[in-house]
């Protein structure tokens, strides 16, 4: 897989994300802006953030998801609990859900 074809799905997930994240922020009633996800290119990994705080890791190579474990690493061992897959075919509403409680196997 090229890096391309990732940077492609991961501005597919992102504008996912923006999305749930516009709904949960209006269905709970806030009325201040909801927090942007983004993405940024490092060495070996795309950072995938929400406002200033990071929430996952991209594998730049082969589009592998992680969660981080502290100061941009990603936390492999998290990775085999929770099985976030793949850039290619993660679904934005899962991944969301998966934000803080990683080993929630259903979206909200």
């Amino acid at each position: 897989m090229t890096t391309d074809e990732i940077e492609r799905h991961i501005t597919r997930v992102i504008e996912g994300l923006n999305t749930v994240e516009t709904q949960r922020h209006a269905a709970k009633g806030y009325t201040f802006p909801a927090d942007k996800w983004h993405a940024t290119r490092r060495k070996k990994y795309f950072a995938i953030d929400c406002g200033t705080s990071g929430a996952f890791l991209c594998n730049a190579s082969d589009g592998e998801l992680f969660n981080i474990k502290a100061y941009g690493r990603p936390d492999k061992n998290k990775k085999q609990k929770a099985d976030i897959g793949n850039i290619t075919t993660v679904d934005p509403k899962e991944l969301h859900a998966r934000r803080y409680n990683y080993l929630n196997r259903r979206a909200e």
